[in-house]
């Protein structure tokens, strides 16, 4: 049976930094989210995933199908995202990727390496790219509302994905000062998405509209749901399944708002569906984590 002293040791350091956002923004200093969104989407993001490859050694046949199984739960989870969107009349280009692409890295990537260590940081890993993949090329086009790959081939990020596929093989390597660079660049991207998460959630009115909510319990049992479901289908071992579910289920928040302000969509809209999927997430978190690790 988990212990609470071993949740709170995997969730405080998350709600920690969230809460210094939220008490930075209600002590009535300024965050810049312009340039924060352009320091994580530009710097913090790219160098993030070439440093954690670099860094981090898995086994190729082991994670092709975990890969696969990732892509079926985006893509599962997209399909419903866009019933829902269509059901409860929500604007589709902001709230479509917002409800498709979850917040992997600030969350999921921290979660999985406090919960299960360096191996399920490196499924974590695997989830946040296919995601991040999908978040730029999807998520990102639809929010500004278009499909431009010309600009979306101009973004860093783009070209980190292309450089990290290589160093999964074996025998590629970056220099160690590259990746030492990469490492330190890589590491502002979760700290500051989690303080703007902070920010914005202090910053934000407390609305509770009945759909936002209903949508958000909904989106969170659908994904765990989906998350065990296509688990079983892969046949994953306990630690990937466990990964596969966790990132199946973590709420939308702070990327998704960093898109609606990039591209200048109804960041406001954005912004309360991550206020309702913090607050139900806060609560819903440690139950699941308590229940993967239990069953893990």
């Amino acid at each position: 049976m988990v212990q609470f002293s071993q949740l709170a040791a995997i969730m405080l350091p998350v709600y920690i930094m969230i809460a210094i956002g939220f008490f930075w923004t209600r002590s009535n200093r300024t965050l810049d989210t312009d340039l924060i969104a352009t320091l994580v989407n530009k710097i913090g993001l790219p160098c993030l995933i070439i440093a954690i490859f670099s860094r981090i050694e898995i086994n190729i046949n082991e994670t092709q199908k975990f890969v696969l199984a990732s892509i079926l739960v985006v893509l599962i989870g997209g399909v419903i995202s866009a019933i829902l969107v269509h059901l409860f009349k929500f604007f589709s280009s902001s709230y479509l990727p917002v409800m498709t692409f979850s917040l992997t890295g600030s969350l999921g990537l921290p979660l999985s390496l406090l919960s299960f260590g360096e191996k399920g940081l490196a499924y974590g890993l695997v989830f946040f790219t296919v995601t991040t993949i999908g978040t730029y090329r999807g998520g990102g086009a639809t929010a500004a509302g278009n499909l431009s790959f010309d600009k979306l081939s101009r973004e860093p990020v783009t070209w980190s994905i292309i450089v990290a596929v290589f160093l999964i093989w074996p025998g590629f390597s970056l220099p160690k000062w590259i990746i030492d660079t990469t490492w330190l660049l890589g590491a502002i991207a979760i700290p500051l998405q989690l303080l703007v998460t902070g920010s914005f959630l202090g910053r934000i009115e407390s609305k509770f509209h009945y759909r936002t909510v209903i949508v958000s319990i909904v989106q969170l049992f659908v994904g765990f749901i989906l998350g065990i479901l296509v688990a079983e289908l892969f046949h994953l071992s306990m630690t990937a399944r466990a990964i596969l579910i966790l990132q199946a289920t973590i709420p939308v928040i702070i990327l998704n708002y960093i898109f609606s302000i990039i591209f200048k969509c109804e960041s406001t809209d954005v912004a309360e569906m991550d206020y309702v999927s913090t607050i139900i997430s806060a609560l819903a978190l440690p139950l699941i984590l308590a229940w993967l690790i239990n069953n893990g």
